[in-house]
């Protein structure tokens, strides 16, 4: 069995979606946890109002609702609930790419001694589809998949829990330290999520590389000096003026100049009544 687990906090613009495409999986031998951190919008009706659906399809479907010390500490509290042999956090907002990605992944695959699988993800922005470039090759210098790919033993997470002091790269730090202990990653080559970059002005970019550079020290891994930090800390400011401050337009100009850079070329995505599909 797997565990899908949704973390949210007044969502209700966004959990919907989310749900809806967990409970539209062809594979139905998951049970699934919703972790709210007390929210006082909407959210709890349309999550109350999910679970008849959730009952025909006979998936076990629990809420969790309770204040929490931020995302990361939910991603805990839910994670210690589950009873999958596989968890992912597919939060509010994420969704699968389509219908049959846990059947893809699952449905007469062996995982036996594998203790985190990992995916594709299809990142859509200014109403473009790219691939999320994964590089697991290169996990020592920044975020090797994408975390909503990324299927983790319950064990692994019972053995390594996110570290609620990181606010921002707790998700990192738990996919560096499994590697640094030798555990065994696997890639699905499923193209698993759908990731909305729309909301990128909220990232705090200055914060999230500091972060980065922290949890890195964490393990041996050699960083820059000072003098380095600081140069690349002013481009970072940039950044950040040229995502909270720029017209859309421009945004969407320096986005493709970046992505084009990248080599991240544009798909051909399609909405159907089964998902997403990658007109080839």
């Amino acid at each position: 069995m797997i565990t899908v687990v949704t973390v949210c906090y007044n969502e209700e613009k966004n959990i919907a979606s989310t749900i809806s495409s967990v409970l539209d999986q062809t594979f139905t031998d998951f049970e699934y946890i919703i972790k709210d951190g007390g929210s006082a919008d909407d959210t709890v009706r349309i999550i109350e109002e999910a679970k008849n659906a959730a009952q025909k399809k006979g998936i076990d479907y629990r809420v969790i609702s309770a204040k929490d010390s931020g995302l990361y500490d939910a991603m805990n509290i839910a994670a210690k609930e589950a009873r999958g042999t596989y968890i992912i956090f597919m939060n509010s907002g994420d969704v699968f790419f389509d219908r049959d990605v846990l059947k893809n992944i699952f449905e007469g695959k062996d995982h036996t001694g594998v203790d985190l699988i990992y995916g594709d993800a299809v990142e859509e922005e200014f109403g473009e589809y790219f691939y999320y470039k994964k590089c697991p090759e290169l996990i020592e210098e920044r975020m090797p998949f994408n975390h909503q790919t990324v299927f983790a033993s319950r064990e692994l997470l019972k053995e390594m829990p996110f570290d609620t002091e990181l606010k921002i790269t707790a998700d990192y730090d738990f996919l560096l330290k499994a590697y640094k202990a030798g555990k065994v990653f696997k890639d699905s080559n499923v193209v698993t999520a759908l990731i909305s970059k729309d909301g990128v002005s909220t990232v705090r970019l200055k914060d999230t590389y500091l972060e980065s550079i922290r949890v890195r020290e964490r393990y041996g891994i050699k960083q820059p000096g000072k003098e380095e930090i600081g140069k690349h800390l002013k481009t970072v400011s940039l950044k950040q003026f040229g995502m909270d401050h720029f017209p859309r337009w421009l945004k969407y100009c320096i986005r493709k100049v970046q992505r084009m850079i990248r080599g991240q070329k544009r798909l051909d995505v399609v909405k159907t009544k089964r998902g997403y599909e990658i007109i080839k």
